[in-house]
């Protein structure tokens, strides 16, 4: 089968080799100029890479930075609210102590008041006891009563230190007396009862104490 004449080899005269036929299908051979420039653009390609890695880097730092900035924000605002908690709680409960304060001392107040009266029934009832009433003191009796029980609603007691070591907390001494055969400091008399509240001194009794006098 013959060769057609496209694909016959080309026969240079005087030469014994043959050259391929040129179709102008072949590629053109880069210059060197082509190649800096395709050097170039990928260079240029790459550094706009590496500047797109180092912006994207640098914005997330700077979330990361304002993130931290954020947490450490809100550390600061939740111990700010803690402490503000505690100082408000703290005010409360010295607002409440006071309160209370207040109560029992307005309270305490109007028991002493109430305490002279007493004191005033009782040296009625020993005046007329004296004198041996009748219906009368009888009545009064009842009355004086009735005003302990009220004392009593308050946990007040009364209580009569005679032949007690003398208590500057719980004593009063209004006067002294020479007792040779009593030791000195014991209390003789009592001229008014003292009084507690809750186991605390609501008004001291005021006595008359043992002296003895220098010989």
């Amino acid at each position: 089968m013959e060769k057609s004449s496209e694909e016959r080899p080309y026969r240079v005269p005087g030469k014994d080799s043959e050259m391929p036929k040129k179709t102008g299908l072949e590629s053109p051979l880069p210059s060197s100029s082509a190649e800096s420039e395709v050097k170039a653009a990928l260079e240029e390609e790459e550094t706009a890479i590496r500047e797109e890695e180092a912006a994207a880097q640098k914005q997330i730092e700077e979330m990361d930075q304002a993130m931290s900035d954020l947490q450490q924000q809100l550390k600061d605002m939740e111990d700010r609210w803690k402490r503000a908690a505690a100082d408000l709680d703290n005010y409360r409960k010295r607002f409440e102590r006071e309160l209370e304060r207040l109560r029992f001392a307005e309270r305490d107040l109007v028991l002493r008041e109430w305490l002279a009266v007493v004191d005033n029934m009782e040296r009625a009832l020993n005046t007329e006891k004296a004198s041996d009433a009748g219906p009368w003191y009888q009545g009064m009796q009842a009355i004086y009563q009735q005003m302990m029980s009220v004392l009593g609603l308050f946990r007040v007691k009364q209580f009569n230190p005679k032949g007690e070591p003398f208590d500057p907390v719980r004593h009063d001494a209004v006067a002294t007396v020479n007792l040779e055969d009593e030791p000195e400091g014991i209390i003789a008399e009592v001229a008014e009862p003292g009084y507690t509240i809750d186991g605390r001194i609501l008004r001291p009794a005021k006595v008359i104490p043992v002296r003895h006098q220098a010989k």
